[in-house]
């Protein structure tokens, strides 16, 4: 009886967490675009930031939204949220069909 472990809950589980945060803020952000009601961000123009969003990359490939800022967040949002979540899971499904 030692031997077997306690399943984790599906909403427990790391991965699930993580896609979670990126589906949440996506449906933020498309919220935000279709009712024009947008936090008050600084002007970034000139920063660092600001020399992202004019970048080639985010002007021709990166354009999900027509907020700068919310492109760059998706961005963000996409590489530390969704890839390791995604991550997660496929080693997360792989243990599992392993082991039955």
């Amino acid at each position: 009886m030692a031997d077997r472990q306690k399943r984790v809950s599906f909403f427990k589980k790391s991965w699930v967490s993580k896609i979670s945060v990126f589906v949440l803020s996506q449906i933020i952000f498309i919220f935000f675009e279709n009712t024009g009601w947008m936090p008050n961000y600084r002007d970034i123009d000139g920063t660092f930031f600001g020399r992202i969003t004019e970048s080639s990359i985010f002007k021709e490939w990166f354009t999900f939204y027509e907020t700068p800022q919310l492109n760059l967040l998706t961005v963000f949002f996409a590489i530390f949220f969704l890839v390791p979540g995604i991550i997660s899971a496929i080693i997360s499904l792989s243990k599992q069909t392993k082991h039955e």
